[in-house]
């Protein structure tokens, strides 16, 4: 018997729970009562499946209800539909649960101080077949590497208009300009800031640029460009060593130099009698095309850390 045809299908999954009801409980009143059907529900639904199938589907034996031959065959292929179903979910759920292959994004070398980048891991480790490839370099290259699609996403620290481009907030970080002795900042003015010896490393300039139009936005002519390097060395991560040896001052993520801060090896300059430097990082990525599911789910999961930016991310997506 030939159950596969549309108008069978078109059938209210309620004639299959009915029939499957009075097969197992014998009787329609039983049915109704585990089905939560009414007994005239039952019968409709049962006569539906008759006129269907084109056979009777049940033989009264005294009280109860018996599947005949063509009953039987409906049962099966119910069960059969059942298991296809719950295979079907199970497939599903699996493979929105799978994260798989290469993940590529790119960040500043300072983002590897904040304890995000170990949250990833223990995230990661519980999916073998994910990759990541990893990049450390300026904020600004952030931007032209997820343009040209060598990555697909990355943290910047400034958003700049793009048209290809979409940001959402992700966390926020503090800039602060240290020294390894607290007179070496005590007194801070615009020749100040020209006449000392700064510790260049990769991104310093963008920091000192958003720190000096914070703290001195009258000092307009001076920039990362007026500074005298007394040292340049291509890691942040030597940059502290050189600044926590005396060779100059520099601006650094707060949390780059907070062990550095805590043990008195640097000091950082007053605030000038203004609010701390908070500047929000963005996670950046391309309109178009679609990322792979891989990628997004690993933005989630850095989206995950800092969930108090949800509102804020929910509103630029709006925007978008």
């Amino acid at each position: 018997m030939n159950f596969a045809n549309k108008k069978f299908f078109s059938l209210d999954t309620r004639c299959f729970k009915a029939f499957m009801a009075v097969a197992e409980f014998g009787t329609y009143s039983n049915a109704a009562e585990k089905a939560t059907m009414s007994n005239t529900a039952i019968s409709e639904h049962i006569l539906r499946l008759k006129e269907q199938v084109g056979s009777e589907l049940f033989a009264k034996k005294g009280s109860a209800y018996e599947l005949t031959e063509a009953g039987l065959q409906l049962q099966r292929f119910i069960k059969q539909l059942e298991d296809l179903s719950s295979e079907f979910h199970q497939q599903v759920h699996q493979q929105s649960n799978e994260v798989s292959g290469m993940v590529r994004y790119a960040l500043p070398p300072s983002c590897l101080f904040s304890p995000h980048f170990p949250m990833l891991l223990e995230r990661r480790s519980r999916y073998p077949g994910l990759e990541l490839k990893v990049e450390l370099i300026p904020s600004d290259l952030v931007l032209e590497q997820v343009e040209s699609r060598v990555f697909d996403f990355g943290f910047v620290t400034d958003e700049v208009a793009h048209p290809a481009l979409e940001y959402q907030v992700f966390c926020e970080e503090e800039y602060i300009l240290v020294a390894s002795r607290p007179e070496q900042i005590a007194s801070l003015d615009e020749q100040a800031l020209v006449d000392a010896n700064w510790i260049n490393y990769p991104g310093m300039g963008h920091y000192f640029n958003l720190w000096r139009n914070h703290f001195f936005p009258d000092a307009s002519r001076v920039s990362d460009l007026s500074l005298h390097h007394a040292g340049d060395i291509n890691s942040i991560d030597g940059a502290i060593k050189m600044v926590a040896g005396g060779l100059g001052i520099s601006v650094f993520p707060r949390h780059c130099v907070q062990a550095e801060l805590d043990n008195e090896s640097l000091f950082e300059a007053g605030n000038q009698g203004k609010p701390a430097l908070m500047n929000p990082i963005h996670i950046v990525k391309r309109k178009t095309p679609a990322l792979p599911k891989r990628v997004e789910v690993v933005i989630q999961w850095f989206f995950d850390m800092h969930p108090e930016y949800q509102e804020v991310r929910s509103a630029q997506k709006r925007q978008d």
